[in-house]
């Protein structure tokens, strides 16, 4: 007869619970590589640290914040990176609710980013927050791991020098915006003044001129013409840095002069569709149009080699497009793209970018295309003010 062990259940679930209690305490204190979780389509093998494996040398030493998250948002895993970002070690982030490393205002952006990634990639700015209570600014990107998507992967990048660096990009655009504002300024009031006292001095000495020898006679008509000529360009250049217009009658008659002005000029032909209710926008946003459409048109007389162009701006609900068309022979391959090496266009694109805007520039042998999008945000009564009376 066979001797047959009965083993309590009570044991048994006793068993299985310390297992399980010293696997969660091996992956806390990152005694293990790798865990498997087994489902119904197979396993999957998650790596933790200390592995031999390329892709978790890659995740440890990689300079970004690296986590993975389970279903309910809790890290199973955090990077070095990540936990020297936070000031922490990884051990401690074990079991640690990411919701809780968030500025709460950001909670709910958060939670949408985590639902987003289960039907693909998602990626948006939240504020992560450490133990002192420093705000960094972070960029969060999500993935899925698993295949039942109850692991989701997330990197943390620290924007802070960006968001530094792009400070100091836009005070330093407003100091060039008011020097602009302030030469264009002096070249009328100070250089078109003395002009314009030189010209009465000629026609001054017209009168005289039945007493001029016709040479000097002759001087005297050149030098008038060579005044009248160089008080033009003083204006355009003036304009050109500062157009009044773009302070007194907003960013629609300040384009459509320099247009016109442009087509004069180069002979191009420019198609322009201007929305009729656009209204008057921040200083910051009708300046950058502006200098994107002096900087577009230019590339158009540089580079395409056509007689016409297109221009077209539309409001839209959170914002304005802007695209310009032309069907030349495209820009040179090193200008093409905002990572060129191109001063007018880099300029043009951290403009934008400083705006929460965004650029796009395609150029083919058919023509170039050029697509930006940025916030619109309307114009401060008192400072619309401020500056209609600096323009005068």
């Amino acid at each position: 007869m066979e001797n047959k062990i009965v083993t309590d259940p009570k044991d048994m679930l006793a068993d299985d619970f310390n297992d399980k209690e010293q696997i969660l305490d091996a992956i806390r204190t990152g005694c293990v590589d790798a865990f498997v979780v087994e489902d119904h389509e197979g396993h999957a093998v998650y790596t933790l640290q200390n592995a031999d494996l390329p892709y978790s040398t890659l995740v440890q030493q990689m300079q970004q914040g690296a986590a993975m998250l389970n279903a309910r948002g809790e890290l199973i895993y955090c990077n070095p990176s990540m936990a020297k970002l936070l000031g922490v070690t990884p051990q401690s982030m074990i079991s640690v609710p990411l919701r809780s490393l968030v500025q709460p205002e950001d909670c709910a952006v958060l939670q949408r980013l985590i639902e987003d990634a289960q039907n693909g990639a998602s990626e948006g700015e939240l504020r992560l927050r450490r133990p002192d209570g420093t705000l960094l600014p972070s960029r969060f990107s999500f993935t899925t791991l698993a295949r039942d998507k109850s692991v989701t992967g997330v990197l943390i990048t620290d924007l802070t020098t960006e968001k530094s660096n792009l400070d100091l990009a836009s005070r330093i655009q407003r100091v060039q915006d008011e020097e602009r504002r302030g030469i264009a300024r002096e070249l009328h009031d100070s250089v078109g003044q003395l002009l314009a006292a030189i010209t009465m001095n000629l026609a001054a000495l017209r009168k005289e001129a039945t007493t001029l020898s016709p040479s000097h006679s002759a001087l005297l008509d050149d030098s008038a013409v060579m005044v009248s000529q160089v008080s033009k360009e003083i204006r355009t250049i003036s304009h050109l840095l500062h157009p009044p217009l773009l302070d007194v009658a907003g960013l629609s008659s300040a384009i459509r002069w320099y247009v016109d002005g442009f087509s004069q000029r180069s002979r191009i032909k420019v198609d322009v569709q201007l929305p009729s209710d656009l209204g008057r926008l921040s200083t910051d946003v009708e300046i950058a149009v502006f200098r994107m459409v002096q900087e577009c048109l230019t590339n158009v007389y540089r580079h395409s080699g056509g007689d016409s162009c297109s221009l077209e701006l539309t409001r839209q609900e959170n914002g304005l497009q802007i695209i310009i068309r032309d069907s030349g022979r495209g820009m040179p391959k090193p200008i093409q793209g905002t990572t060129s090496s191109g001063v007018g266009i880099r300029g043009m694109h951290e403009r934008l970018v400083q705006l929460g805007g965004t650029l796009d520039i395609n150029s083919t042998e058919t023509g170039t295309t050029v697509i930006a999008w940025l916030p619109a945000s309307e114009r401060d009564p008192a400072k619309a003010a401020e500056q209609e009376r600096r323009a005068v």
